[in-house]
C-alpha cells in the first residue's frame, strides 16, 4: 500500500496541482470541443451529399491543416517566451512578443493563401484515386478545389485569432477564447443547416468562414476593451517594431518549432495521401475517423497546452525542482486522460452508420475499424503530446524538431510509402500499422524527458535594444 501511495504521489498531481491544470485545460477543452464541432458538423452534413463530396472536402481540409500548423508552429516560439515573460511580470517584452505573433500571423496567412490560390487544384488531385466502386473522381476533384478556394477568405481572421488566443492563454485568460469558440460554432451550425442543402459544399465553406470571423472578432474586441487585465496591450500598436535581440531569440527558439510543425503536418498529409491510394472510400473513412478522433481528444490537446503554460511559468519563476516534479505528474496524468479517450473512441466506432447514413456500407465498416485504431493509439498520443510540450517548454526546440519531424519522415512516412506503393495491404491493417509505430516514439520521448536536459530558463536574458 505504501509503495502504491508513493507511485501515485510521484506520477499523479495532488489536488492543488490538479485544480491548477484543470483551470487552464478545462476552458481549452470546451473551446477545442466547439472548434472541432465545426469540422464534425461539416463532415456529417457534407457526408449526406455523397462519398465524392466528403472526400473532396476531406482533402481540402487536410491541406488547410498544413497552413494552420504552420501558423501555430510559427507562434510557438513566441508563446514559450510569452509564458516565461508572464511568469516574470515583464510587460514590455510581453508586448513585443504579442507584436511578433501578429506579424507572423499576417505573413504566413498571406503566403499560404497565395500558394493554395494558384496551386490548389494540383494539390487536391494528389489525393484523388478511383476505387473498386468506380467513384466519380472528377466530381471529388472539382468539389474539393471549389471548397478550398472559398476557404482562403478565412485565413487572415483565423491567423489573427490564433495570435490573440495564444496571448490570452499565456495571460491566464482562458475563458474568453472558450466563449468565442462556442459562439463561432453556434453561428457555423446555423449556417451549415441553412446553406449546405442549398449550395452544397460551398455552404460548408461559407459556414466555416462565418465562424472564423465571429470567433476572431470576439477575442480581439474583448482584449482591447479589457486592457486593465491585459496591460501589455497599452501602446501595443504605436508601432510594429520588435527589438532585434528579442526577435532573434524568438526566431532562434521558434524556427525549429515552425519547421517542425510545418514539416510534421506535411508528413501527416503525405501519410494521408498514401491512404488515399486505396480509393475514395478510404479517403472518406480516414476523414471520418480523424474528425471523430480530433473531437474526442480535445482533453489531450488541452492538457498539452496546459503543460506548456504551467511548465513555462515554473521555469520563468526559476523553479527547476518544481518543473521536474511537475513533469512526472503531468506524464502520469496524461496516461489516465488517454485511457478515457480510448474507451470513448471504442464506444463510438460502431455508431458511424448512424451519423453518416448516406455513405456506403464499405465506408461504414472501414471507418469503424479506423476509429478503433485511434482508440488503440489514444494513450500513446496523450503521453507523447504531454512529453512534447514538456521538452518544448524549456526551449529545447531543436531536439523536438529532430525527434518529431525526424520520426514521422524517417519511420511513419517511409513505412506508409512502402505499404501504399509496394504492397497490397488493405486500408485497415495499413492504418493500424501506422498507429502501432507510435510505441517506439513514446519510448524515445520518455527517455528524453527523464534525462532532464530540457530544463532551462529563457526569460532571464535581456534582449538587445536594436529593432527590426
Amino acid at each position: 500500500m505504501n509503495q502504491m501511495n508513493s507511485i501515485i504521489k510521484t506520477y499523479l498531481p495532488d489536488k492543488k496541482f490538479f485544480r491548477l491544470i484543470l483551470s487552464i485545460a478545462l476552458p481549452m477543452m470546451v473551446q477545442n470541443t466547439f472548434t472541432n464541432l465545426i469540422g464534425l458538423v461539416n463532415n456529417i452534413t457534407v457526408g449526406r451529399l455523397g462519398t465524392e463530396q466528403l472526400a473532396g472536402v476531406a482533402v481540402a481540409n487536410q491541406l488547410v491543416s498544413v497552413y494552420i500548423m504552420c501558423v501555430w508552429g510559427a507562434m510557438s516560439g513566441a508563446e514559450i517566451f510569452g509564458a516565461q515573460f508572464h511568469g516574470k511580470k515583464d510587460m514590455e517584452n510581453l508586448r513585443n512578443t504579442f507584436r511578433f505573433m501578429l506579424l507572423v500571423a499576417v505573413a504566413v496567412s498571406a503566403v499560404s493563401a497565395a500558394i493554395f490560390l494558384f496551386w490548389g487544384e494540383p494539390l487536391v488531385k494528389l489525393y484523388i484515386y478511383s476505387d473498386a466502386e468506380g467513384s466519380d473522381t472528377a466530381l471529388a476533384l472539382r468539389e474539393g478545389t471549389r471548397y478550398l478556394r472559398l476557404l482562403l477568405v478565412s485565413f487572415l481572421p483565423l491567423g489573427l485569432n490564433m495570435g490573440y488566443t495564444s496571448i490570452l492563454r499565456v495571460n491566464d485568460e482562458n475563458l474568453i477564447p472558450m466563449y468565442a469558440s462556442v459562439t463561432g460554432v453556434l453561428c457555423s451550425l446555423a449556417a451549415n443547416f441553412l446553406l449546405i442543402p442549398r449550395i452544397g459544399i460551398l455552404g460548408a465553406a461559407a459556414a466555416t468562414i462565418v465562424s472564423r470571423f465571429v470567433e476572431a472578432a470576439i477575442n480581439i474586441i474583448w482584449c482591447h476593451t479589457h486592457k486593465e487585465r491585459m496591460p501589455f496591450l497599452n501602446g501595443a500598436f504605436r508601432h510594429f517594431r520588435v527589438p532585434g535581440g528579442l526577435a532573434f531569440q524568438i526566431l532562434r527558439t521558434g524556427l525549429p518549432l515552425t519547421l517542425n510543425e510545418t514539416v510534421w503536418q506535411i508528413g501527416v498529409a503525405t501519410i494521408t495521401q498514401c491512404y488515399s491510394v486505396r480509393g475514395l472510400s478510404s479517403v472518406a473513412a480516414v476523414n471520418i475517423a480523424s474528425t471523430i478522433q480530433f473531437l474526442t481528444s480535445v482533453s489531450v490537446f488541452a492538457l498539452g497546452a496546459a503543460v506548456g503554460v504551467v511548465m513555462g511559468n515554473l521555469l520563468g519563476a526559476g523553479d527547476r525542482e518544481g518543473a521536474e516534479r511537475a513533469s512526472r505528474q503531468l506524464l502520469g496524468f496524461s496516461v489516465v486522460v488517454g485511457l478515457l479517450v480510448s474507451v470513448l473512441l471504442t464506444v463510438l466506432g460502431p455508431l458511424v452508420s448512424f451519423f453518416y447514413p448516406n455513405l456506403s456500407s464499405e465506408v461504414h465498416e472501414i471507418a469503424k475499424w479506423l476509429i478503433w485504431g485511434e482508440a488503440f493509439n489514444a494513450v500513446l498520443n496523450s503521453f507523447y503530446n504531454a512529453a512534447y510540450y514538456i521538452i518544448r517548454s524549456g526551449g529545447k526546440t531543436v531536439t523536438t524538431f529532430i525527434f518529431d519531424s525526424g520520426f514521422i519522415w524517417g519511420v511513419s512516412v517511409t513505412a506508409a510509402l512502402f505499404i501504399a506503393y509496394r504492397t497490397d495491404i488493405g486500408i485497415i491493417p495499413f492504418y493500424w500499422i501506422e498507429k502501432a509505430l507510435d510505441i517506439l516514439k513514446c519510448i524515445i520521448v520518455y527517455l528524453l524527458v527523464r534525462k532532464g536536459s530540457w530544463i532551462q530558463i529563457l526569460s532571464g536574458a535581456e534582449p538587445e535594444p536594436t529593432s527590426l
